[in-house]
């Protein structure tokens, strides 16, 4: 059907002087809607198509498509549609539309009936402004666009907004149990039934702790301060519970730096001032009461500055390092504040690196009369750590793989490269891909490729995990 101007400008003055009320409101959400103001949707000419006329005013403010949108259904005769789960192109039904599954829309959408979707819809602003005239249900939203429900907004699960560029109006009731604004404008003007609610502003910290309450576990990371969307909204469309049966006790992040009680019987201030580097009292990474060791921040040759309970490590010349290929690895993480602590034995050679996640290390060389007490050393070390470090070996919990970077600096240059190992395949940056029958032959490669890095001017420079390790995180 073509739109003229006039005929659709006389319609929209007289519907304009009807509009009271919530729908009113909501229209007005972005701005006093003026009839006039249509025009220029039409261009040059005085006559255009529905979808251009809809494409013509998009992307842009909802008062203007609100207003178009309950004009043409004022003009429009009513027909029914099932759409097939995309939109990609501008879209105008003119009755009610129905989706079997998830709705993913790219393009303008608007709908002058309700639209029922059984799963979850997703849009993409600011291409993909939806106007919804009458009601409008669905399992999960998922919205970073401008969308406008002129009548209720159902949805069984969730709704997340995303992104603070566009909004979510409704100028009826809004219903569903979980409500996470984050940083997206959302405005309703009917009642709203929302069972948990994620306000405007929430910090990530504390939206993961809330979301432990009533979320089932995989959907949240309390440490990371992060809620699981795209993998809830995925369990969503595929009909599967996401909420706790009951409610759950709230989880909360443990305290990266060391607490009182931990710090209780160490002179922090006193090591402080002996300390080999520059550091400060107040940026403790670790402390272990039962052996007095302390972990601060230090700078230059030492990162991370090591009291391991009675001297300061580091400070004796360290011993060259002639072997290549390490007789044994141990590596610890520890959840607090990302630390890693990896211990690499050569013969008897004991070399260690303690550092934190895509942050600083700093490493130790000690050497030892013979082998057999080298790995003695390496056991002591593991039954101090344990306990307060998990173990990890291709993966950190929660966090992603665990992948080792290096670095070498020749002719004036820095480079670099890292590895990882997926499952029984050793990936480096830098090109290669080789599977294995099983992970530790996976990881004997690992430490073969590592002793030619090692030959070849490399050392480490970081251990780090997802959302920072390159490798891991695609």
């Amino acid at each position: 059907m073509q739109l003229t101007q006039d005929t659709f400008l006389a319609q929209a003055e007289a519907t304009l002087t009807r509009l009271d009320g919530s729908v009113l409101e909501a229209i007005s959400h972005h701005g006093e809607p003026d009839a006039a103001t249509l025009a220029n949707a039409f261009g040059a000419g005085r006559a255009c198509s529905v979808t251009e006329f809809i494409q013509a005013l998009c992307p842009g403010p909802l008062t203007h498509i609100g207003l178009a949108a309950v004009v043409l259904r004022e003009l429009l005769e009513a027909r029914d549609e099932v759409l097939d789960g995309t939109v990609s192109e501008p879209t105008v039904v003119t009755g009610h539309a129905r989706v079997s599954g998830s709705l993913s829309v790219t393009a303008p959408l608007v709908v002058l009936g309700d639209l029922e979707v059984k799963g979850v819809i997703h849009d993409a602003g600011p291409d993909s402004t939806v106007v919804v005239v009458g009601r409008c249900t669905a399992w999960g939203l998922q919205t970073s666009g401008n969308f406008l429900v002129l009548g209720d907004l159902v949805v069984r699960d969730a709704i997340q907004g995303v992104y603070n560029d566009e909004s979510l109006v409704v100028a009826g009731a809004l219903e569903t149990r979980f409500l996470d604004e984050n940083d997206h404008d959302i405005a309703v003007q009917g009642e709203e039934r929302v069972k948990h609610r994620f306000e405007l502003g929430r910090s990530g910290e504390a939206a993961a702790s809330l979301a432990s309450t009533f979320l089932v576990p995989g959907l949240y990371d309390v440490d990371l301060g992060e809620v699981h969307h795209d993998e809830l909204f995925e369990r969503i469309s595929r009909n599967e519970p996401v909420f706790t049966e009951a409610p759950q006790p709230r989880q909360v992040k443990e305290p990266d730096a060391p607490t009182d009680e931990e710090l209780q019987g160490i002179d922090v201030a006193g090591l402080a001032a002996r300390a080999p580097v520059e550091v400060s009292a107040r940026e403790i990474l670790y402390a272990q009461r039962k052996t007095g060791e302390v972990w601060l921040t230090g700078s230059g040759q030492f990162p991370v500055v090591i009291f391991d309970g009675e001297k300061f490590l580091g400070l004796e010349p360290s011993p060259a390092l002639e072997a290549t290929r390490a007789s044994e690895r141990v590596t610890f993480w520890r959840k607090r504040g990302d630390l890693f602590l990896e211990i690499e034995r050569f013969e008897a050679i004991v070399q260690v690196h303690a550092g934190y996640n895509n942050g600083r290390k700093t490493t130790l060389r000690f050497a030892f009369d013979s082998a057999d007490e080298a790995a003695r050393m390496v056991r002591r070390l593991e039954a101090r750590y344990t306990g307060d470090f998990l173990r990890v070996t291709t993966g950190v919990p929660g966090r992603g793989l665990l992948e080792r970077e290096l670095s070498k600096y020749a002719n004036g240059k820095s480079e670099y490269t890292s590895a990882i190992i997926k499952g029984t395949t050793l990936v480096t940056r830098d090109g290669v891909s080789k599977t294995f029958d099983d992970e530790a032959s996976a990881l004997m490669a690992l430490e073969d490729w590592l002793a030619q890095k090692r030959q070849a001017g490399f050392d480490l420079k970081i251990l780090e995990w997802k959302p920072f390790g390159l490798l891991a995180a695609r």
